[in-house]
């Protein structure tokens, strides 16, 4: 046998271009031995190989080897691995082997299934040598497993490692001599090993994951692996893979049970007591960073009233007393600002997923240094149902993995529809309670409202211009008291708008009936009636006729006819009243509460048929008129006139005022109808006491409502603070009226005997304060 051993000889074949892929070994001699029974018989007969190596082999050859030996890893010989670790594929019954696979959710469970196929497919294939590496840092770098632990052994990429290589390719890679090989300088880590042949087989799954790589080594002695050897490798990986995806297939139909319990709770809750959106955002983020293991997790829906708002759901990473998860509400008006990630995934409705957020510019570190929370990793998806998007989440931190994966957002992309049906489901019933609180409105207006007696307006329709004898001499002048003049003022408000817009512009039966309706929809309550309303309109006609060339034909019918009914159904309480005691308007609009109210009793006279007085108008132009109505009304609250005063101010003073410009024109319109609104504190001395006693009695009423429910009137509403009525008049005239009419005075004509009469009331109230103290 020795002469046998001896016959046989290693030539290494020099490496000339077209050789490099030809076989390396050549044996000669004796061909009908086979390697494996060479290695039997040298196992089973040690002393021939022994005799053999202290015979045969130099000493310096000796010292390479034993260095060769040293530089290996610490891994047993295939042949001599624990059988232990490969007992899964020792059971008898090979459905209990696939019970164990198919259930192997855990990563680090799927790992260790790995590396036994691994031990198995290297016996399999008689090679030397194997190692298992993960894929790691959104498969940017490389780990080998050693021990149930990943080792960290270098990037992914080109001019690496075999494994690096077949990472970064996504494919099978056979290297017949890595000694020879140039495009693995590094070899295979962590051996220093050249002198072999290496079959590397990535485990990539159908969602293009990368979850582990297989690497085997032949030594010398041995033939390089074959497309035999490839094949079995292949086949066995692929079903490998193909058992992952099962396993993440399985996770999301666990998921979809859940999601179906969820959806189920919803909807028995929403039956039950109308679930809002808030417990529904809740809710989904919970079920969210439990089905991707996330850290924390935060969302932003888009607000209903203001499309370009939205309403964030924070995650504090604390726990309530109730042991449930805490987040914080908060409304953002600018989320490109705010949130420059979750923008540009509304924006372009595609997924962001962002494996250290620090390296990314998107990313704004000042929420980390205010919070004290460290953010590494972030997937931010949109949720959408077909081509309608709600919002977006955004998950942070994975804490099964060192990043969000592609499975990650396969996962939430099925939860996502979920979460887009139970948002949509949230609106509707919340749309239902918003049309059960305008039915409760409307109602309540019904029940009080009646519309015009026909009788009425065939008694104004057969006579509705007024006589110029019967016309009030103050009629032309901002002194005017419609008090004075009640009968009258239907066919005042007439021949305003013959003034203004001639005989034929408007249907004379459909505005005789508007106009009478209008005065019935007014409650006779002391300030806020048909009188002030008629005030307000007068006034606003003396403005125009003193600018006639300023303003369009549909701006000065919108600034009258809002004028005219620009407090419909005021109830003679302000809006604070009904926020405080939440009453159903307060519910119907949180901003503007009466204004919103008086410009939506406005629409509904509008579109009763027979006082459809803008009949004439085509659809755009009708448009275009009912917004200048609403942005006239509105302006009418007086919270909306300190910024109108302020951007007014600021643009006369830097000299850049232009009434061509459509936000200064919008300005100027809002202040006059603030003025127009406040016209009483400018009229002669005795209507200015009356029109004060009147408004102070809704001010009582409104007071004295308010500690019947246990509240606390501000002094103004206060009767037993009715001696302090000229200071207080003092200061209004002082902190609005006067600034208001002066700033006015600077954009259009007319305004002065405004700015006096303020002045001249001013100076009576001082005296009367004084004469009081």
């Amino acid at each position: 046998m020795a002469s046998n051993l001896e016959q046989m000889s290693v030539l290494k074949r020099i490496p000339f271009p077209g050789h490099m892929i030809k076989p390396r070994w050549k044996y000669t001699g004796v061909t009908s031995l086979s390697e494996l029974q060479v290695k039997t018989y040298l196992i089973q007969h040690p002393k021939v190989f022994e005799n053999f190596v202290l015979e045969s082999i130099p000493e310096s050859k000796l010292e390479e080897l034993l260095q060769l030996k040293r530089d290996r890893p610490n891994i047993a010989a295939i042949g001599e691995q624990s059988i232990a670790l490969q007992s899964l594929y020792l059971k008898d019954r090979v459905k209990e082997i696939a019970e164990v696979l198919t259930t192997s959710y855990n990563e680090k469970d799927q790992q260790r299934r790995m590396v036994e196929t691994t031990h198995v497919l290297g016996r399999a294939i008689n090679a030397n040598d194997f190692a298992f590496y993960v894929p790691t840092h959104n498969e940017t770098m490389l780990s080998l497993y050693q021990n149930g632990e990943l080792v960290p052994c270098g990037p992914v990429g080109k001019n690496l490692t075999v494994a690096a290589h077949a990472v970064l390719e996504k494919k099978t890679i056979v290297v017949r001599d890595l000694q020879m090989d140039s495009r693995f300088p590094k070899g295979i880590s962590p051996k220093r090993m050249k002198d072999c042949s290496v079959l590397c087989v990535p485990v990539v799954l159908p969602s293009a994951d990368t979850v582990g790589v297989m690497e085997f080594t032949r030594d010398q002695l041995k033939q390089p692996f074959s497309d035999a050897d490839v094949q079995v490798t292949n086949a066995v990986v692929s079903w490998m893979a193909a058992c992952i995806h099962e396993n993440g297939l399985k996770r999301i139909l666990d998921t979809q049970h859940e999601l179906n319990e969820f959806l189920l709770e919803i909807t028995k809750g929403l039956f039950k007591d109308i679930t809002c959106a808030d417990k529904v955002a809740k809710t989904i983020l919970h079920f969210t960073k439990d089905l991707l293991d996330a850290d924390r997790c935060s969302m932003y829906v888009i607000d209903e009233e203001q499309s370009k708002s939205y309403i964030a759901y924070e995650d504090t990473g604390t726990k309530g007393a109730d042991g449930e998860e805490v987040y914080k509400k908060r409304k953002v008006h600018d989320l490109q600002i705010e949130d420059k990630i979750a923008w540009e995934v509304i924006e372009k409705g595609k997924v962001i997923n962002i494996y250290n957020a620090y390296d990314d510019a998107r990313f704004d570190k000042e929420t980390d240094k205010k919070s004290g929370y460290y953010t590494k990793h972030i997937l931010c998806m949109p949720i959408h149902h077909k081509d309608q998007i709600f919002g977006v989440t955004k998950i942070v931190n994975c804490l099964h993995h060192d990043h969000f994966t592609k499975a990650d957002e396969e996962y939430f992309s099925l939860f996502s529809d979920y979460c887009a049906l139970a948002l949509h489901y949230s609106r509707i019933y919340s749309l239902l309670y918003q049309q059960q609180t305008i039915y409760k409105v409307a109602v309540d207006v019904l029940q009080y409202h009646i519309v015009c007696a026909e009788e009425e307006v065939l008694s104004l329709q057969q006579k509705p211009y007024i006589e110029n004898e019967a016309i009030p001499d103050t009629f032309f002048s901002p002194d005017f008291y419609a008090y004075y003049h009640v009968e009258s003022l239907p066919r005042l408000f007439i021949y305003i708008a013959s003034d203004l817009f001639g005989e034929d512009t408007f249907e004379m039966e459909k505005l005789c009936r508007f106009i009478l309706t209008v005065r019935k929809n007014y409650r006779p309550v002391t300030y806020h009636n048909w009188e002030h309303g008629f005030h307000v309109a007068h006034a606003l006609w003396q403005m125009i006729k003193a600018n006639e060339d300023i303003f369009t034909k549909f701006e000065k019918m919108a600034l009258i006819i809002g004028g005219i009914c620009h407090d419909l159904d005021h109830r003679g309480y302000n809006n604070d009243f009904f926020q405080k005691l939440n009453l159903p308007l307060a519910s119907l609009y949180s901003t503007s509460v009466m204004e919103q109210h008086h410009y939506k009793q406005t629409i509904t006279i509008l579109h009763t048929d027979g006082q459809d007085i803008f009949s004439f108008l085509n659809g755009s132009q009708y448009k275009e008129m009912l917004e200048l109505l609403r942005n006239h009304i509105i302006a009418t609250d007086l919270a909306l006139y300190f910024p109108n005063q302020k951007e007014a101010s600021k643009r006369l003073e830097e000299g850049t005022f232009d009434l061509n410009d459509k936000t200064a024109r919008a300005c100027c319109k809002a202040l006059m109808m603030t003025a127009a609104d406040l016209c009483a504190v400018a009229k002669p001395w005795d209507t200015q006491i009356e029109t004060v006693d009147r408004l102070y009695n809704e001010f009582y009423q409104q007071g004295d409502e308010e500690k019947k429910q246990g509240l606390t009137p501000i002094p103004m509403m206060d009767r037993e603070n009715s001696k302090d009525q000229p200071k207080q008049q003092i200061g209004f005239i002082n902190f609005i009226c006067i600034p208001l009419y002066n700033t006015l005075s600077q954009i259009i004509d007319g305004v002065e005997p405004y700015v006096e009469g303020c002045l001249m009331n001013r100076e009576k109230w001082t005296e009367k304060c004084e004469q009081e103290c």
